[in-house]
């Protein structure tokens, strides 16, 4: 049975019973997923994470045809010195592959074994900005607006607090709930099991009174929708769930149609859902380091271009709410499911992912950084790299 159809009721009677009984009490979840893998202090991606090919009930996409080109070039006289920064810093971290980029053109790449030309590399929350895209796209077909709210969508979710939040308060991560897990997971280790053998969907983990209540502040008051920016995968998975709801199709197939295809990539991507189509939406896309180069060159010619998309993604990628909280300590904002106001370049913003995948952009020209990594333990040094490279005219 599709458990999507029975969780609702039961949802909004628990959210009830919470608010009443436990007026008091955090929403603590009873047993918690193990945390994603960490080295040391910082937060990794073994390779075994970062190179795989996703589950068999992931989704392999269609390819662009044509793809879009990518333009091999040997760097400038006034770039050589950043190349070789680049280098430096390459073979002294743990990434598994860089490369630095001027709109299409691939100025310097390189790759650690085992990752290869051959590898996908695992998004991890970067694919949050890949679920922001597509959520833009749904908008400007009219499938949904910035203010509608999450219980007129998903009807599962309707008389939740989750269900009171807007798409908009998603895209800024502030729809009031739980912030989840220390990982920023949201659900427990029994969860993640029935999800994986197809006996529960991400709707009934969304519906869960757990991930459907309102938060509440140091002084017991539940939090509203957009007063407070919180870092957890509840939101980007609504996004994922509420494009399901409104385009007729997949969140997987309509990230392929209108972002992925459009994008140019030259190989299948695999992107992460449940056994029943909801997508992995926070973050596990899996592309070829090429394609994400694709996908990057291809988000920075609609930042400049003209028409619904470009504007969306124009206000997407500027600061829409402060990042109070420090929860990325390198970032002062957050726009729509992209960070701000970066402290080593402050007019960049960043789809960033656990273990230290990174893309960064800046508003001023087209010059990108992507890194794929093992552990997230020299991001100061790469934002210092990409201050450099984004200088350069």
């Amino acid at each position: 049975m599709r458990s999507d159809t029975i969780n609702a009721p039961y949802a909004m009677t628990r959210c009830a019973f919470w608010k009443s009984a436990l007026a008091s009490l955090m929403c603590l979840p009873l047993t918690v997923l193990a945390q994603l893998p960490s080295s040391g202090q910082f937060s990794s991606a073994p390779d075994e994470w970062l190179l795989s090919n996703g589950q068999a009930w992931h989704y392999q996409t269609r390819v662009a045809k044509p793809a879009s080109s990518l333009v091999f070039r040997a760097p400038l006289s006034h770039e050589k010195e950043i190349v070789e920064k680049a280098q430096r810093l390459f073979e002294h971290s743990s990434a598994k592959a860089m490369a630095l980029v001027d709109a299409n053109q691939v100025v310097w790449v390189g790759y650690k074994s085992p990752a290869g030309s051959s590898n996908r590399f695992l998004s991890f929350s970067v694919g949050k900005t890949v679920t922001a895209m597509a959520v833009g796209k749904a908008i400007c077909e009219g499938k949904m607006s910035l203010d509608d709210e999450v219980g007129k969508l998903i009807p599962e979710l309707s008389g939740t607090d989750l269900g009171k939040a807007t798409i908009e308060h998603l895209l800024k991560m502030s729809s009031g709930t739980w912030a989840g897990n220390p990982d920023t997971t949201i659900w427990t280790s029994e969860q993640d099991q029935r999800v994986r053998s197809g006996s529960m969907t991400y709707l009934d983990i969304l519906s869960t009174s757990q991930v459907s209540c309102a938060a509440k502040n140091s002084q017991g008051i539940p939090l509203k929708p957009g007063e407070l920016f919180i870092y957890r995968s509840t939101d980007p998975l609504t996004l994922g769930v509420a494009l399901n709801k409104t385009t007729g199709t997949t969140y997987a197939k309509y990230v392929e149609r209108e972002v992925l295809i459009p994008a140019g990539i030259r190989r299948p991507a695999i992107i992460g859902q449940d056994h029943f189509g909801y997508g992995t939406s926070d973050g596990n896309v899996r592309m070829y380091l090429e394609d994400w180069i694709r996908f990057a060159a291809w988000v920075k010619a609609n930042e400049s271009g003209t028409g619904c998309f470009a504007d969306y993604i124009r206000r997407a990628v500027k600061k829409q709410i402060p990042n109070s909280r420090k929860i990325g300590a390198h970032f002062d904002g957050y726009g729509y499911q992209i960070w701000t106001d970066n402290f080593k370049h402050r007019d960049s913003y960043w789809a960033a992912g656990h273990g230290g995948q990174r893309i960064g952009w800046n508003h001023a020209n087209n010059r990108v950084l992507i890194a794929f990594s093992n552990v997230e333990n020299y991001m100061a040094e790469l934002y210092s790299l990409y201050a450099e490279w984004a200088s350069l005219k």
